[in-house]
């Protein structure tokens, strides 16, 4: 089973069916954790070693780190990784940067992709079938990363291909190339993208718009995102 499918099908089994993304906006709220019950995810994070000490901890957002002091390496070594996992706060009201909690569960890691070039005719090159973006807390821009829950039909006949390219400033178009595996049944899965084609923010937060096109026609949102330091 390709990696792909797994996640689609992790997706299918956790989460019930939410709506799709219209235009709008997705603003960061850096302060705000999800409690869900610990058998499902309830926060999406990067998976971090300390380049100098050696330690590991996991980024929330752009500012909030996550530390289990219990965990002292990466279940990824280190490799930098994004992923999904359930938590609980060793203190519920704690509000600073740094937060102690206990990590009940890493679930399976999301795949992180570069952007792509600006290629002739990128509707020919990369794709332009149908894929709807899922509005839910797992699609957000943070940490120097847009990470979408995406949904579309998938048969597993053939490997699907999702390309982020910049087409602005703080513009960026999802192609989606399903390699005529149009058909079967909705699976959700996601996918992370590194932002480093972008211009640099200066510290601040832009609006970054995403541009797609879903089963409905062309549909976009708009991020705020920082530069990552």
């Amino acid at each position: 089973m390709n990696r792909l499918f797994k996640l689609m099908a992790f997706a299918a089994i956790l989460f019930s069916v939410s709506a799709t993304l219209q235009s709008c906006d997705l603003d960061n709220d850096d302060n705000k954790l999800i409690i869900d019950p610990i058998e499902r995810p309830n926060a999406l994070v990067t998976f971090k070693t300390d380049s100098t000490t050696g330690a590991f901890f996991m980024q929330l957002n752009d500012s909030v780190t996550l530390v289990d002091k219990n965990i002292t390496k990466s279940p990824y070594g280190d490799k930098e990784v994004r992923g999904l996992i359930s938590f609980v706060p060793v203190d519920k009201n704690e509000t600073g940067l740094r937060r102690q909690i206990h990590l009940i569960m890493v679930f399976d890691s999301i795949r992180i992709k570069p952007m792509s070039p600006v290629v002739p005719d990128l509707q020919k090159a990369y794709g332009n079938d149908p894929v709807e973006i899922v509005n839910d807390w797992t699609t957000v821009c943070e940490d120097g990363y847009l990470t979408l829950r995406f949904r579309t039909y998938f048969e597993g006949v053939k490997p699907h291909v999702l390309r982020l390219v910049r087409t602005g400033d703080y513009e960026v178009t999802l192609y989606h190339d399903a390699g005529n595996d149009v058909r079967g049944r909705l699976y959700d899965g996601w996918i992370a993208f590194r932002l480093n084609d972008l211009p640099d923010t200066g510290g601040n937060y832009k609006d970054l718009t995403l541009k797609w096109t879903s089963f409905s026609g062309e549909k976009s949102v708009t991020f705020k995102y920082k530069t990552r330091k």
